[in-house]
Formats: C-alpha cells, sequence, structure tokens
C-alpha cells in the first residue's frame, strides 16, 4: 500500500472512530492481541473484538453504508441472515425503528458479540442458528479468513472445523415460529449457504417484498445460478458493490 493510501486510511478511521480508537486497535492488531472493546462510531456505541475484522465489518455496515442504496419504505419485518456481530442489524434498526429485526447468526463468538451490540435495541432479536434449506444440524466450518468467514455450505475451499454444531432452520420455520406473514426485506449474506436455501425458496418467495444478497460462487458454485431462479419473478435488479438486490414491485 502506498504511503498516500496508508494515510487517507488512516485519516478515515480517526474521522470514524476518534484517535484513540484508532490507536489503540492498531496497537492491539500489531500484537495480534484480541480484546472486546467499546468504541464510538459515528455516535453509535459498539461493541468490538480487536484484531479482527470485526471494525472493518462495523465500518461497512454504519460509516461506509454498504445497504443504504436499498429502496424500501416502511418495512415491517426485516430478516438479517449471517448478522455477524450485529452491525448490520443495528443499521436497519436505525433507519426502520419501527421494524422488526430478526438477526440470524450460527458462530457462537460472533453470536455473543451480536448480543451485546443490539441488547439496546427492543426491535432486533438475535437468534443463534443457521438460515439452511432443510432443518438438520450442521458444523460451523472456518474458512481460514478470519471472523467474517465462517459457513456451514460444502465447499471445495479449504476448511477448518470450528468444533460447532448449530441447527439449521428454514425460512418457513422462521416464518412460523415468530407469526411472520411477510418479510419486507431478506438480507443474506451466508458464506455460500444461500445456495441451499434459494434452491428450496420455491414455498416461501412469493412472501419476500425485497432480497438482497451477496453471492458466493467463489466458495459454492452454482449461487448464482440458483438466485437467478428464486428471483425470476421479481420486477427489477441492482448491484451496489458485491451486493445484489431484486425486487418484487
Amino acid at each position: 500500500m502506498k504511503k498516500s493510501q496508508k494515510l487517507a486510511k488512516w485519516a478515515k478511521l480517526i474521522q470514524f472512530v476518534g484517535l484513540w480508537n484508532a490507536l489503540a486497535t492498531a496497537v492491539l492488531k500489531m500484537l495480534r492481541i484480541e480484546k472486546v472493546m467499546r468504541v464510538t462510531l459515528l455516535g453509535q456505541p459498539i461493541f468490538i473484538r480487536s484484531a479482527t475484522p470485526d471494525l472493518k465489518v462495523a465500518i461497512s455496515s454504519l460509516a461506509e453504508s454498504e445497504y443504504a442504496g436499498i429502496e424500501c419504505e416502511a418495512p415491517k419485518v426485516i430478516i438479517d441472515a449471517g448478522a455477524n456481530i450485529g452491525t448490520s442489524a443495528i443499521y436497519f434498526a436505525l433507519r426502520y425503528p419501527e421494524a422488526k429485526i430478526f438477526a440470524i447468526e450460527p458462530e457462537r463468538g460472533n453470536f455473543d458479540m451480536l448480543v451485546k451490540n443490539a441488547s439496546r435495541f427492543k426491535n432486533i432479536v438475535p437468534i443463534c442458528a443457521a438460515l439452511w434449506g432443510t432443518h438438520e444440524r450442521r458444523t460451523v466450518q472456518s474458512r481460514n479468513t478470519g471472523h467474517w468467514g465462517y459457513t456451514v455450505a460444502e465447499t471445495a475451499n479449504q476448511t477448518e472445523s470450528t468444533g460447532q454444531e448449530i441447527e439449521c432452520i428454514t425460512l418457513n420455520e422462521l416464518m412460523e415460529q415468530h407469526g411472520i406473514e411477510e418479510i419486507s426485506l431478506l438480507k443474506m449474506d451466508i458464506e455460500g449457504g444461500e445456495k441451499a436455501v434459494l434452491e428450496t425458496s420455491s414455498s416461501w418467495m412469493n412472501r419476500v417484498k425485497i432480497l438482497t444478497i451477496e453471492l458466493h460462487d467463489r466458495i459454492c458454485p452454482g449461487c448464482t445460478d440458483a438466485f437467478k431462479a428464486a428471483t425470476k419473478d421479481f420486477a427489477r435488479f441492482d448491484r451496489h458493490g458485491e451486493k445484489f438486490t431484486a425486487y418484487r414491485k
């Protein structure tokens, strides 16, 4: 990285979290010390773990607004599948305070952070599970890409078992358990698991108004084909960075 790029990155980090938090996270990262920290990100108190991608995830969700391009008017129910440490759910909670947000995360360390971050939002419901095409138990696998690279999908990529077994739930089960009639916005970023979910979506996809998704063909080939087949009846499609959004109207 060029010196000018490094300075620009530092300036942005200081702007987002302040000088002290920027220095503290940099030192702990250099020393490879993982420690739960409370930082203030553009006025929002957020818990992160140092020496992990947590701060980058938080900045993407809250400061760089990776979901700001979604056009969703007065949503009632939002499903956040692959909620990680909860900052995407917080973004939705701040933008849509009247919506009920179900934040699903399978990996226990991430889920613990999700619970801490979501605790001050009454409209966020944390769920420790993996969204999948069938109800079963699967092992959470690490792709050795950090705390944002966990998957329950079969992949040809090199993975390592976390030793965590997690309950996998379907959208139908989730909707039945929580009395959900219609999903205003379904967000999926589940590291290849979307293929299994989308391939079994015929019974519930007509109850989804907007689907925003990150596709991971590099992890699980066929994700894009499954997305195209599942959303064939949607009217409009947008792309913002790595996110594809399908609109029913």
